[in-house]
């Protein structure tokens, strides 16, 4: 059986099969070429053929192409991501780099407010105790008073013989109440009335306003604020310069008013009602003459002159009024609203009335309207006082920016420093002779030209 199947399946044999089924297909063709019909037929079968072929390598071509084309976008699109992508790192490292900064400063910024907030608790706690220490000082006075008081009774007991020793360390006790007085004379305090006085005799000796100004704040011992003292002595100042260049000499004729030497001296004694008399009328007749005018510059500038009038008035009357210095200085207000020392002493009398609203208003619109190289008081005084107002509310830290604000004025002009001994003891000599000497400065006073500018300050 193998040898059968390796006889069927051998070389000569399959050649010869092939050869026989070659030869069939030879004659099949030669029978079908052997029409011209079959000829075309297969003609437009092979040209049929050819275009698919064509077309079907067109596909593939066309296929290769868009195959490119996809892969170059889709490479273009990767590589368009990674840049997106890179770019969005980078921004995001530039983000946290500013953030960072942001919160690097915010951090400083913070240790700066703390650091604020601290130092000005330190200077209010300081104010306190100081003002704990006065107090205290009062109650020693008193006692020294008291002491001093005892002492001064000998009558009553010089007949009891039991009783000299006593009298003797009265006695002793006395004298030592009377050479503290002596050492300790910057702690009596005076009002601020009792100083006007002071301020016209030191004028009078062509002092320093600024001087003027730490003599009267040492003397009055914080019972009026620094701005206060300032606005008191320029107000003086400024009614002697309106004596010395005669803006009362028609009206004093004219509406029996009291003379100039006269206000001058009731004001040295503390009394300003013959001073604001004058001012009074002054301001009227400027008020009825710029009615009379049309509205223009020169009207303006007689109200802007009369606003300034106002607020001396309001100064002055402050000294014993405050309702009536509140309504002098809504005067001068109106008659100029850009008066900006107006505003500052309204504030101050709006705070002095509890009106905490209406002084945190006036207040405002001083730092609104101020131009701090022009300004500077009056800026320094609103900062005062509305850190006051912000610490009650218990922002502490804004209360401290604008104490620090102010408290840097005050210490720079030295109206807080104290006196030394040599500038006390000239302050003594000069109130023991001021009531003696007073007509004598009143004199010298408007005759000192000096004095003649305004400073409406």
């Amino acid at each position: 059986m193998l040898k059968q199947i390796i006889n069927t399946f051998s070389l000569d044999n399959v050649t010869h099969f092939i050869s026989l089924k070659l030869s069939s297909f030879e004659d099949l063709l030669n029978q079908y070429f052997s029409h011209s019909a079959n000829i075309k037929l297969l003609s437009v079968v092979m040209m049929a053929i050819g275009g698919i072929l064509f077309l079907f390598w067109l596909a593939i071509v066309i296929a290769k192409y868009l195959g490119l084309a996809a892969n170059e976008a889709a490479a273009q699109s990767q590589q368009k991501r990674r840049q997106e992508k890179n770019m969005a790192a980078k921004q995001a490292a530039e983000d946290e780099s500013i953030e960072n900064e942001h919160l690097f400063e915010e951090e400083a910024e913070r240790e700066e407010d703390e650091r604020s907030r601290k130092a000005a608790e330190e200077l209010i706690r300081a104010e306190l105790e100081k003002k704990m220490a006065e107090e205290k000082q009062q109650v020693v006075e008193k006692q020294r008073k008291e002491i001093k008081a005892a002492a001064e009774k000998k009558d009553n007991i010089l007949d009891l013989d039991w009783k000299k020793g006593k009298l003797a360390n009265l006695e002793s006790m006395a004298e030592k109440a009377d050479i503290s007085a002596n050492l300790k004379y910057q702690q009596s305090k005076k009002q601020l009335s009792e100083l006007l006085g002071l301020i016209v005799d030191m004028l009078g000796r062509n002092v320093d306003g600024l001087k003027i100004a730490q003599t009267i704040m040492y003397r009055n011992m914080n019972q009026n604020s620094e701005d206060d003292i300032l606005q008191t002595v320029d107000a003086v100042k400024d009614f002697i310069a309106l004596c010395i260049n005669k803006k009362f000499d028609k009206l004093v004729s004219k509406n029996k008013l009291p003379k100039v030497e006269e206000a001058l001296y009731h004001l040295a004694n503390g009394d300003t009602s013959y001073a604001l008399a004058l001012i009074e009328t002054l301001m009227d007749n400027n008020i009825e003459a710029a009615a009379a005018l049309p509205n223009g510059e020169k009207r303006n500038e007689i109200f802007a002159v009369t606003s300034n009038y106002a607020t001396i008035f309001g100064t002055l009357a402050a000294v014993s009024d405050i309702h009536l210095a509140t309504g002098a200085f809504e005067l001068a207000i109106e008659l100029a609203p850009q008066n900006i020392n107006a505003w500052s002493r309204a504030g101050d009398m709006y705070q002095l009335s509890d009106a905490e609203s209406k002084a945190i208003w006036a207040y405002t619109n001083v730092l609104n309207l101020s131009d701090n190289d022009i300004n500077e008081r009056q800026t320094a005084n609103a900062n005062k006082m509305l850190s006051q107002y912000y610490y009650k509310q218990g922002d502490s830290l804004q209360a401290a920016k604008l104490y620090n604000s102010s408290r840097g004025y005050y210490d720079s002009i030295g109206i807080n420093r104290n006196l030394d001994r040599q500038e006390i003891e000239i302050v003594r000599l000069i109130e023991d002779k001021q009531k003696e000497k007073l007509q004598d400065t009143i004199i010298a006073v408007l005759n000192n030209k000096k004095l003649a500018q305004y400073s409406f300050a």
